[in-house]
């Protein structure tokens, strides 16, 4: 993946989730967007309908 796609990924995740913090992104499969924020957690967000959700959101 292009090095500025990524890059329009994370800005589009942390806009919706409006999150604080910073984002890189990992690995991408279909929808599943896996990113590691800046504390070290690995996430997985999920986009459905333009916006982006925690699989447990999603349950």
């Amino acid at each position: 993946m292009e090095p500025a796609e990524k890059k329009r990924i994370i800005q589009e995740i942390t806009e919706k989730r409006r999150l604080p913090y910073s984002l890189e992104l990992i690995e991408v499969n279909g929808d599943e967007y896996t990113v590691i924020n800046n504390f070290g957690s690995e996430i997985t967000y999920i986009k459905k309908n333009d916006d982006y959700f925690l699989r447990s959101e999603l349950e």
